[in-house]
């Protein structure tokens, strides 16, 4: 749940960041207003002679705003899997938010043996993935003196999270 909350606090955070960046692009552009009329005569008026050399500009030129190019949208390692948070070589907690505990598996798959269960607030090391197996993201961790294979999350919800230093 509180994951969730964070993920819609992001998500806000980041469309009024874009709609600032928006309003303030529109502020920064100006295009002077002229009649044809007005276009015409200042032209022909502007223009030199061949042995006149050519005035310099009173003011600057305005620099055209170019929208910046998106990076793609993450894609996921398994279609059916949320996108994945933990990081290789970090450390990953157990989520508070399910009171069940997490199967640490021999291998990446609901099929394989569990070789130890961790429970909720633990905290274990991100050795490898993801590997996607089952509709599930799935890590190679170590956990105490324990080393095995734990599925992130499902299609509602994560089961860990990455539990960064500071």
């Amino acid at each position: 749940m509180a994951a969730r909350r964070f993920n819609v606090w992001r998500l806000q955070l980041c469309l009024s960041l874009l709609a600032l960046l928006i309003l303030s692009a529109c502020n920064a552009v100006s295009v002077p207003t002229t009649t044809p009329e007005a276009t015409r005569r200042a032209l022909t008026a502007a223009t030199p002679s061949p042995l006149t050399a050519s005035p310099l500009p009173d003011e600057p030129t305005p620099t055209p705003f170019i929208w910046p190019t998106l990076p793609p949208s993450p894609t996921p390692v398994c279609p059916d899997a949320p996108r994945t948070r933990l990081i290789v070589q970090e450390r990953g907690r157990v989520l508070p938010d399910d009171p069940r505990p997490v199967n640490v598996r021999e291998g990446p798959g609901t099929d394989r043996p569990v070789k130890a269960i961790m429970p909720v607030l633990s905290v274990f090391m991100v050795l490898e993935g993801p590997v996607c197996n089952g509709g599930y993201s799935w890590f190679r961790i170590r956990y105490e003196a324990v080393e095995g294979w734990i599925a992130e999350g499902d299609r509602t919800s994560y089961y860990v999270e990455p539990y960064l230093p500071g």
